[in-house]
């Protein structure tokens, strides 16, 4: 569009310059045609020594190329320079519909580190909804010196709803008495002669972050005043919707608190992970009906525990909860437990006979541990007792109907043991009505404070004691992969509890193997070497859990351009393959 308020070449130039964005302009064949002065900075080139160069020879990264061979737009790569952390942006050039280049947008992270208390008000939230943001569109907005208004690119129209035609030839300060904008940087620019940023709103709506930039003359004069601006309405939007998400979770978090607190007496049930809640709020549910319930889980989860308070919640304590582990005894001695026996069914039974565990369970609850163990041939008497509530008893032909809920636990893959034909298929499917599973405890690491803290109450309850236990070693704790889960490390409790002679129990009292698998610097080295190797190890340590940087970063509680500076500084970033020479993946 042709205006009399459009400036020359020349001065465009020393806009573009100002500017406190990088701008690079790659032609169709993938030569450097147009880069500003930031751009030489960041790529630390002489003024002028881009021009004419072939891209993939100067920033082999670049993701401009992709954009030449596909005419899409690329948003949000992350570069890392050897002096500086940017975000791209790369976009099409259309000459008479036909592509003729790309530019290039850069923007150097670290702005948002070095911005105004106003700035870091809103960085904090942008850094809790970073995981959702991909990219962002960069306007730009200049006036005159005076605060006319002289070029607002594509971008800001699209961001801000506001055409061209609106508001090209005004006065900044007309502008802010029409109600387009609540604040002006512009006139803030104008008034101090220095950069500055704000939170700006657009027509009482959209909501923008604006930096503004003072363009001076050779004498001086502010000539130009060029504007970075940045969309953040749907931020503070996915903010407000992220508390309501807390909020939620807090509630949700109350109600498992009270479901817990109405456990049985003892139960050691003690969680806040996700996965035991989830199986605890299945437990619950199933407790008031009579649907058969499998518990997987490795030994020492706590399958029993589960079983003992599904029989609590639904049964009631006044009814029995008979319990027998099916890998103890054999064949014959475990039917006879099941299903009892009449007087002189065998030789060495009781002349008066004995009832089985399902007679004695009778309006209870069977609790039939390590059922993958059961012998195949026992499986077909179970199944039929099962559907039919009926069992005869050993050397007997007159059945008894039972009424038994029956719960089983096993920590062997069933499913597989089904395909192995080493268990019955239809006996799989009628106790897998409502399965519940338990991680292994190295699974649910945040429950391991609570295990420890809870078995040293019990305890020193038991013992008389009065011991703690350091944070450290806690920690400690809470590295170690437990493979015995909640039984090792409930034994392991009670052991430094009657061993050690101090009231307090801390790291050099825990065994050596549990200590070992927690790193601590060599002896003797020095603080910054100490330092080094700790943040190279919490960054890797992070990373493999994640598999990305972004999150790694929250986990450390650092933002992500921190830790992309370590990660490259410790040759973490070359040795995953996460970028090639000078670029870097943001996933």
């Amino acid at each position: 569009m042709s205006d009399p308020h459009v400036c020359d070449p020349a001065s465009f130039q020393t806009i573009l310059d100002a500017a406190p964005i990088g701008l690079m302009v790659v032609d169709a064949l993938g030569l450097i045609r147009f880069a500003n002065e930031p751009v030489e900075a960041f790529l630390e080139t002489p003024k002028g020594g881009l021009a004419g160069k072939n891209l993939s020879l100067v920033l082999p990264s670049s993701l401009a190329t992709q954009v030449l061979a596909t005419g899409k737009p690329v948003y949000g790569q992350m570069l890392a320079l050897d002096n500086a952390v940017l975000m791209a942006n790369h976009a099409p050039l259309y000459d008479s519909g036909q592509l003729s280049g790309v530019i290039s947008v850069f923007q150097d992270t670290t702005i948002l580190e070095n911005a105004s208390c106003e700035l870091h008000y809103v960085k904090d939230h942008i850094k809790e909804l970073s995981a959702i943001i991909n990219s962002s569109y960069d306007g730009m907005f200049i006036t005159d010196g005076a605060g006319n208004v002289l070029l607002l690119n594509e971008a800001y129209q699209r961001m801000t709803g506001i055409e061209a035609e609106e508001v090209l030839g005004k006065n900044m300060q007309q502008l802010v008495e029409e109600k387009y904008y609540d604040q002006s940087v512009t006139l803030l620019v104008m008034e101090t002669g220095r950069a500055a940023t704000i939170n700006q709103t657009i027509k009482g709506k959209r909501r923008l972050l604006v930096t503004g930039s003072p363009v001076f003359d050779d004498s001086g004069k502010l000539v130009r005043v060029v504007t970075n601006v940045r969309d953040i309405t749907d931020l503070f939007s996915l903010r407000d919707q992220l508390n309501k998400t807390r909020e939620k979770t807090k509630q949700y978090e109350s109600e498992i608190s009270y479901l817990r607190s109405l456990q049985i007496e003892a139960s050691d049930i003690v969680f806040r992970s996700r996965a035991m809640a989830q199986a605890l709020v299945t437990a619950t549910k199933v407790a008031y009906v009579d649907s058969t319930v499998l518990i997987t889980g490795d030994s020492g989860t706590g399958k029993e525990l589960i079983a003992k308070l599904i029989h609590k919640k639904g049964k009631g304590a006044t009814q029995p909860f008979i319990a027998i582990n099916c890998a103890a005894l054999p064949e014959q001695l475990l039917e006879s437990e099941l299903f009892g026996y009449e007087g002189g069914a065998f030789t060495g039974a009781r002349r008066e006979g004995k009832p089985g565990l399902f007679e004695l369970a009778n309006n209870g609850t069977l609790f039939l541990d390590e059922v993958g163990d059961m012998p195949v041939l026992l499986q077909a008497k179970l199944l039929r007792a099962i559907n039919d509530k009926q069992i005869m008893r050993l050397g007997s032909t007159k059945p008894i109907n039972v009424n038994v809920r029956i719960i089983g636990a096993t920590h062997r893959d069933i499913q597989k043991m089904v395909e192995m034909r080493e268990f019955r298929r239809d006996l799989y499917y009628r106790l897998m009505v409502v399965p519940i599973h338990l991680p292994l405890l190295r699974e649910r690491q945040e429950d391991i404070p609570l295990l420890a803290m809870h078995f040293m109450d019990k305890f020193n309850r038991r013992f008389g004691y009065r011991k703690t236990i350091s944070p450290g070693a806690v920690d400690v704790l809470e590295l170690y992969p437990w493979p015995g889960n909640v039984r090792e490390l409930e034994s392991m409790i009670e052991r430094l509890m009657v061993t050690t002679a101090d009231n307090e129990i801390t790291v050099e009292h825990l065994p050596s193997h549990i200590r070992r698998s927690v790193y601590i610097p060599k002896r003797g080295s020095r603080m910054s070497e100490a330092v080094a190797e700790v943040e190279t190890y919490l960054l890797e340590k992070a990373f493999n859990k994640h598999g990305n940087w972004q999150k790694a970063a929250l986990e450390l509680g650092i933002d992500k351009a921190t830790a992309y500076r370590k990660a490259a500084k410790y040759g973490l970033l070359k040795d995953r393959g996460l970028f090639g020479h000078t670029g870097l993946s943001q996933n």
